[in-house]
């Protein structure tokens, strides 16, 4: 009996140093941030698309007492609403003749992928009691890729199977910046960290089809396309030659 006391004593004064245990993030570090966005269309784009999604991932360095970043992305853009029509032989909305003289459904959705770099700081705002939260203001450079997913429902139709999906899904990219200002918070026991703020993505594009089928002509005009964002993520930090302390409540 004497035994379990005593091991669950041990227990006890174990947890009370581990809740005592605070930690030093103003180390280096690397953060692994996981993002989700909620985005609206701006400029030539909006004509194109409604509203969409967004799943980014983000790998970043963050400079010990400077809060300097450094960092590279990766974005995926989904959307379910197709503004732009891509063709003309619809017998009524969304349904067309395939070629066993059926009819089948035409599903379009939004897809894009924005992939790149950020360079930014972190304005830590009490910089004694916690290094690595407050303002976070980054730009990022990058490259812009969108295009319309067409789906066949009865897969019938053979003017959007192959090659020759290639003349209507409208395939557009081109250089892209991206302003973020927002609040990054990284707790000192490193159990929640997380990321909040609005972007903007400016990008110069143009169409990478030679020819649009249902136009009959090749799209050679130059693109604005922009994206008003509200991003919200976790990060994981993994710090380089961090240190703790205990401290007295």
């Amino acid at each position: 009996m004497k035994f379990y006391l005593l091991f669950a004593l041990t227990l006890l004064l174990g947890f009370q140093s581990l809740a005592q245990k605070k930690y030093d993030n103003d180390a280096h570090a690397i953060y692994l941030n996981f993002t989700g966005a909620y985005q609206i269309p701006q400029g030539d784009l909006k004509l194109r698309y409604g509203n969409n999604s967004n799943i980014g991932i983000q790998t970043e360095w963050i400079t010990g007492k400077t809060n300097l970043i450094f960092g590279l992305d990766g974005q995926f853009l989904y959307g379910t609403k197709v503004k732009e029509e891509i063709a003309r032989l619809y017998l009524v909305q969304g349904v067309m003749l395939g070629t066993d003289q059926t009819a089948t459904a035409l599903y379009k959705k939004e897809r894009g992928l924005l992939v790149g770099m950020h360079l930014g700081k972190l304005f830590a705002i009490n910089h004694t009691k916690n290094p690595r939260s407050g303002i976070r203001a980054t730009l990022g450079f990058g490259m812009l890729r969108h295009w319309i997913k067409i789906t066949d429902e009865f897969n019938s139709a053979n003017q959007f199977q192959g090659d020759y999906l290639k003349g209507y899904d409208r395939l557009t990219s081109g250089l892209a910046i991206t302003p973020f200002l927002g609040y990054q918070y990284t707790s000192l026991n490193r159990y929640l960290n997380l990321i909040v703020g609005v972007e903007y993505t400016a990008a110069f594009t143009k169409s990478q089809r030679s020819w649009d089928y249902d136009l009959f002509s090749a799209d050679t005009k130059k693109r604005s396309d922009g994206l008003l964002g509200f991003r919200f993520g976790f990060s994981l930090p993994i710090y380089i030659g961090d240190s703790t302390h205990d401290v007295s409540y």
